[in-house]
């Protein structure tokens, strides 16, 4: 298939263009003039230049087109304070996206949602949620994603379209570009300068999952045709803040004193993967062996990186 694909130089981004290339698809993705796109230029097949509000780009992003993977999202925008340029550059841009995308002729339409659709849960739910919880979204962010979705399922039922809503945690994996904004960095960073980490200057914790994992699931979602109608979870395990210091602190054999873990209770609430799992073979089952891999992975690039400032 040719799948365009929004965001595509991002880090998510980057991952899906990599999957679906080895998958065997040609990739034509959106990026912004001023988007850095060598790490991609290996396994995009064509690029399309400019923003993701802009109607002008569709018709070149859509053309050829059998399937479109949106991905990207404006975060500047979000952040600006500016309720109308949100609203303008994330959430209507992708209902006209949408609309722009069944008038091509290209039905499968695969959205890059997010966990932060759930905020307020239901207590029915026993503490494991499944896809068919009610989006009760906590923030704009979360809003304009699980508005989005609504927009999903009209166009399934509706107009036959081919629509999936993907829904990641906390995505761990190396940035190839903004290696800074890998998760686990900054508690790599204050190792090698000598500091501990402790609850105090590394509170909390999250559900994550592997760039990977989310990678492969889009490809599915776009290949698989049950798929079609549905979302699905993906997260694979909670892990505090902390437990991500102690594998950089044994990946770079520290003692164990040089990190204090958070004991405070895990959270509430988990997601129910058997969705995922079943429909698109995704195992999401890394765990935390997953995450201990990954900061083997990045304590390397760090220190390098460190090295070189």
């Amino acid at each position: 298939m040719i799948v365009a694909l929004t965001g595509a130089s991002g880090f998510i981004g980057a991952a899906v263009a990599a999957h679906l290339n080895e998958a065997g698809h040609h990739v034509t993705a959106l990026v912004r003039t001023t988007s850095e796109t060598a790490h991609i230029e290996p396994v995009v097949h064509r690029f399309v230049r400019g923003d993701q509000a802009d109607p002008i780009v569709w018709k070149d992003l859509l053309d050829g087109a059998d399937a479109i993977v949106h991905n990207s999202f404006d975060w500047e925008a979000l952040k600006s304070g500016d309720l109308k340029r949100h609203l303008t550059s994330n959430l209507d841009s992708a209902l006209m996206l949408l609309d722009a995308a069944h008038q091509a002729n290209v039905n499968r339409f695969v959205f890059m949602s997010s966990v932060a659709v759930h905020h307020g849960i239901s207590d029915r739910w026993g503490g494991v949620l499944d896809e068919d919880h009610p989006l009760r979204p906590g923030g704009l962010y979360g809003a304009c994603k699980a508005a989005i979705e609504a927009h999903l399922w009209s166009a399934h039922y509706s107009r036959g379209m081919h629509t999936v809503s993907l829904r990641p945690s906390a995505v761990y994996g190396v940035e190839p570009v903004r290696l800074a904004r890998s998760h686990g960095y900054k508690q790599v960073r204050e190792l090698l300068r000598g500091n501990r980490i402790t609850p105090e200057n590394f509170p909390g914790g999250g559900k994550w999952v592997h760039v990977d994992d989310v990678a492969l699931a889009t490809v599915r979602a776009v290949e698989r045709d049950d798929a079609a109608g549905k979302a699905f979870n993906l997260a694979d395990c909670y892990a505090k803040f902390t437990l991500l210091g102690k594998y950089g602190a044994e990946a770079l054999d520290l003692p164990p004193d040089r990190v204090e873990l958070d004991t405070s209770p895990p959270a509430k609430n988990r997601f129910d993967p058997s969705a995922t799992k079943e429909i698109l073979g995704v195992g999401l089952d890394r765990g935390e062996a997953g995450l201990r891999d990954y900061m083997r992975e990045l304590v390397p690039v760090v220190r390098s990186d460190s090295a070189d400032k």
